[in-house]
């Protein structure tokens, strides 16, 4: 599927003088920027995701399984660190599936 966008003309100036390897074709460029963002946020939560390990010395999946936020008496730091190591998590699954989709359709 093949959509139009329309840019204004100073990100279009900055897309093509963007030195991205060989790469001249602006769909190229854009694809490469979505790749590493997709990789940063796929970085940023997986640390997340190993200092949470790191700090409960299990993984999510045990963390709620073992309702270790009812153990810990629901404390706000136990509560708001299940909520960012969800997020961790979900983030992983997302960018990872959004990662593959980008340099998938990147060899077609």
């Amino acid at each position: 599927m093949s959509m139009s966008i329309t840019v204004s003309n100073d990100v279009a100036q900055h897309l093509n003088s963007l030195a991205i390897g060989e790469m001249t074709d602006v769909n190229d460029k854009l694809r490469s920027l979505l790749e590493a963002e997709y990789r940063r946020q796929l970085t940023r939560y997986s640390l997340t995701d190993r200092q949470l390990t790191q700090k409960y010395h299990t993984d999510f999946e045990t963390f709620e399984r073992q309702q270790l936020t009812k153990q810990h008496g629901y404390s706000w730091d136990v509560e708001s660190d299940a909520i960012a190591w969800e997020q961790a998590v979900d983030g992983i699954r997302t960018m990872q599936r959004k990662l593959a989709e980008v340099l998938q359709k990147g060899r077609s």
